[in-house]
C-alpha cells in the first residue's frame, strides 16, 4: 500500500529528483570550479610576469648607472701611476674584474628566474660594448705613449753625433709593431733626420771657442755633403756663426779687461810690485799691449802717488760711483791709495746692489712711494695690483710710477722712486678741480704744514673724513729728514 506524500526514498517532504537532473547539477558545479581554478592560474601567471618585469627593470637600471659610473671613473684616471708607469696596460683586466663583481652581486638580488635570465642577456650585451670601448681607449693610450716615448728618444738622439742611426732604428721599430704606417714612417724619418742635422750644426757653433773653430764650420757648410741640411738651415747657420764670433770676441775682450782691472787693483793694493808679472800677462795674451803699457806706468807712479785727496773729486765720485768704472777709480791720480780702495769697495757694493735696484718695488723706498700714492688716491677697490693698490685711480698712478722708474738706468731707480711718486701726486693736485675743502692731499703734507696742535688735528680730521683713511703713527715720520741722515751716514759724516 502507497502512503500519500511519501516518496520512495522514505524521506518525508522530499520531492522526487530524476538522475538526469542530479547529473546536470554536478556538471555545472564542476565547470564553475574549473573556471575559478583558471582565473587563479591566470592571475598567478600575470603576477609572475609583473614581478619579473619589476625585478628586471630595477636591477638592470641600477646596473647601468653603477657600471657607467665605474667606466667613467676608470677612463678619467691619470694616464700614469705614482711610479710614472702607464696605466693603460691593465685597463681591460681591471674593468672585467669590476663589472663581473657587480653582475655577480646583482644576480643575488633576483628571485624571479625569468627576470634573472633576461638581465643576464641584456647586461652581457652592454658589457661587450663597454669592453670594446675599453680596448679602444687602451689602444689609443698605448699609441700615445709609444709616440711620446719615441719623441723623447728622438729628442735625446738628436743631441748625439751618431743619433741619426738611432733615430732610424726607433722609427723602423714603430713601423714594425704597427704603431706607424710605412708612409708615415718615411715622412717622420726624413723630418727627424733634418732636425738631427740642424741640431748638430747648432751645437757645434755654440760650443766653438775660437775663430778657428768657426772658420772650420764655415768651410764645411760651403762644401756641404749632408743631404739633410736644408738651404734655409745653412743660411741661418752663417748668421749664427757671425753672432758666435762676435760673442767670442766680446768675451775675450771682457776677460782681458777683467784681468787688467784685477792687476791694477793688485798694484794699488801693493800685491804686484814686479813688472815681470805684468809682462807674463801680456805674453799669455791675458791683457792687450795697451793694458800692459797702462799697468807698467801705474806700477811706477803708484810708488809716489798723491799725499792728500782732492776733496771735490772724492765727493763727486762718492755720490756718483755708478758712473765710474773700477779702472777710472784706480787710475785717478787725484786720490790717495786709501781713498781709491774705499771707492772701489763702494763700487763693488753698488754692483752687488744692482739686483736690489732692479727689484725696487720691494725696497723701503719703493714701499714708501707706494704708500704715498695710495694715500693720495684712496678710492676703495679690490683690484689686484703688483703694488697692492686699493683703488682704480691708484692703479693708474702706480702704473705711471712704474713706467717712469723702469725708464731710469739701473742704479738710479731705488733712489729716484720717492721723488717720482711725489711728482705724480703733485701733478694730481695741480690738475685737481677747485674744492671748498682745505685738506692737503697727503698726510705728509699735513705733518709738514702744521705743527702739533689744533690746526693739525683739524686738518687730519678733514683728511680722514674726505678719504676715509685714518692716519697711522708711522705717517708722522719726516722722511726727508731720514733721507738726509742716511746720506750723512753714507758720506761718513756721522756713524
Amino acid at each position: 500500500m502507497r502512503i500519500p506524500n511519501i516518496n520512495q526514498t522514505g524521506v518525508p517532504g522530499a520531492e522526487q529528483i530524476s538522475l538526469g537532473a542530479i547529473s546536470s547539477a554536478a556538471q555545472a558545479e564542476m565547470r564553475t570550479t574549473q573556471a575559478l581554478v583558471q582565473v587563479v592560474d591566470d592571475y598567478q601567471v600575470m603576477s609572475n610576469k609583473a614581478e619579473a618585469v619589476a625585478q628586471y627593470g630595477q636591477n638592470y637600471q641600477s646596473s647601468l648607472i653603477a657600471l657607467d659610473s665605474a667606466y667613467d671613473e676608470m677612463i678619467n684616471q691619470p694616464h700614469f701611476d705614482q711610479d710614472n708607469n702607464p696605466t693603460y696596460r691593465d685597463m681591460s683586466k681591471r674593468w672585467n674584474a669590476i663589472s663581473m663583481k657587480h653582475v655577480s652581486e646583482t644576480l643575488n638580488n633576483f628571485t624571479n628566474k625569468t627576470a634573472s635570465t633576461k638581465y643576464q642577456e641584456d647586461v652581457s650585451t652592454y658589457l661587450r660594448g663597454k669592453a670594446s670601448d675599453i680596448r679602444g681607449v687602451a689602444r689609443t693610450r698605448q699609441v700615445d705613449y709609444a709616440n711620446g716615448v719615441l719623441a723623447s728618444q728622438i729628442s735625446s738622439y738628436s743631441k748625439l753625433p751618431n743619433g741619426n742611426e738611432m733615430i732610424q732604428a726607433a722609427i723602423e721599430q714603430q713601423v714594425k709593431i704597427g704603431f706607424m704606417t710605412p708612409e708615415a714612417g718615411v715622412n717622420e724619418l726624413q723630418s727627424h733626420l733634418e732636425t738631427h742635422a740642424s741640431t748638430q750644426l747648432t751645437m757645434s757653433i755654440e760650443s766653438s771657442t775660437s775663430d778657428t773653430d768657426l772658420d772650420a764650420i764655415r768651410l764645411s757648410l760651403i762644401n756641404n755633403t749632408n743631404p739633410y741640411l736644408s738651404l734655409s738651415t745653412v743660411q741661418s747657420a752663417f748668421t749664427s756663426i757671425q753672432q758666435r764670433e762676435n760673442q767670442i770676441d766680446k768675451d775675450f775682450d771682457d776677460e782681458q779687461t777683467n784681468t787688467y782691472v784685477d792687476a791694477l787693483t793688485k798694484i794699488v793694493m801693493g800685491d804686484i810690485t814686479n813688472e815681470g808679472e805684468i809682462d807674463l800677462l801680456l805674453l799669455n795674451e791675458k791683457i792687450t799691449p795697451a793694458y800692459h803699457a797702462a799697468l807698467s806706468q801705474r806700477l811706477v807712479e803708484e810708488i809716489k802717488g798723491p799725499e792728500v785727496d782732492d776733496w771735490s773729486e772724492y765727493s763727486l765720485i762718492k755720490l756718483n760711483v755708478w758712473d765710474y768704472t773700477a779702472a777710472d777709480i784706480l787710475n785717478n791720480e787725484m786720490l790717495t791709495r786709501d781713498s781709491r780702495i774705499k771707492l772701489l769697495a763702494d763700487l763693488a757694493k753698488w754692483n752687488d746692489d744692482q739686483d736690489t735696484d732692479l727689484d725696487w718695488v720691494a725696497t723701503q723706498a719703493g714701499r714708501e712711494a707706494t704708500r704715498r700714492i695710495k694715500a693720495a688716491f684712496p678710492v676703495a677697490s679690490g683690484k689686484f695690483n703688483i703694488f697692492g693698490a686699493s683703488s682704480a685711480e691708484a692703479d693708474a698712478a702706480l702704473t705711471k710710477l712704474y713706467d717712469a722708474v723702469i725708464a731710469l738706468p739701473v742704479g738710479k731707480r731705488k733712489t729716484s722712486v720717492i721723488d717720482l711718486a711725489n711728482q705724480i701726486i703733485a701733478d694730481k693736485s695741480n690738475n685737481k678741480p677747485n674744492s671748498s675743502s682745505s685738506a692737503p692731499t697727503t698726510i705728509q703734507e699735513i705733518v709738514d704744514k702744521y705743527p702739533p696742535g689744533t690746526d693739525r688735528d683739524k686738518a687730519l680730521k678733514e683728511f680722514e673724513a674726505k678719504y676715509l683713511i685714518k692716519p697711522d703713527a708711522k705717517d708722522y715720520r719726516r722722511l726727508v729728514q731720514n733721507d738726509i741722515m742716511s746720506l750723512a751716514k753714507e758720506l761718513g759724516v756721522i756713524v
